[in-house]
């Protein structure tokens, strides 16, 4: 067995699958449509974005121009925050300064770290902790990352 560190962290990562677990059910966010960038430095900040990659152009020049309902479609298929990071035995913790859902300002957001091995060296999974739903259910979401090369402008 691999022994990983905090260094191995460090880099790119771009989102190979994401999905969501209720129960016996499991789903991808956005019908599977999603895509996603995830950054740990070496000085302890991160920051992660994902995306629907359906979402449509907006009809104005700038966010700010558009109607209020039309902003709110494009965050609804928008995730981003970024802060520090720590680590917790086998867990990360995101220790968030901004974040796109106001709630997680401040808060440390818990991952369950693996690391899945491939033929060119190891992949990044990261698992929620089970988190209440707003309909009273638990929700695991797992989030897979491959390692994006240096210098990899693409």
């Amino acid at each position: 067995m691999t022994t990983h560190s905090e260094k191995d962290l460090v880099g790119s990562w771009r989102l190979a699958d994401w999905t969501v677990s209720v129960g016996d059910r499991m789903r991808r966010p956005w019908g599977g449509k999603a895509t996603g960038l995830l950054t740990y430095t070496n000085d302890g900040r991160m920051w992660a974005a994902l995306m629907a990659t359906d979402r449509p152009d907006l009809p104005t020049k700038t966010l700010s121009a558009a109607p209020p309902n039309i902003r709110a479609a494009a965050a609804s298929g928008f995730v981003m925050y970024a802060g520090t990071y720590s680590l917790d035995g086998d867990d990360v913790i995101h220790h968030v300064e901004v974040s796109l859902y106001p709630n997680w300002v401040g808060t440390g957001e818990r991952r369950h770290v693996d690391w899945i091995e491939t033929d060119s060296g190891f992949d990044l999974e990261l698992t929620t902790p089970p988190t209440e739903t707003d309909g009273g259910r638990e929700a695991v979401q797992t989030l897979q990352w491959i390692r994006i090369p240096e210098g990899d402008a693409v």
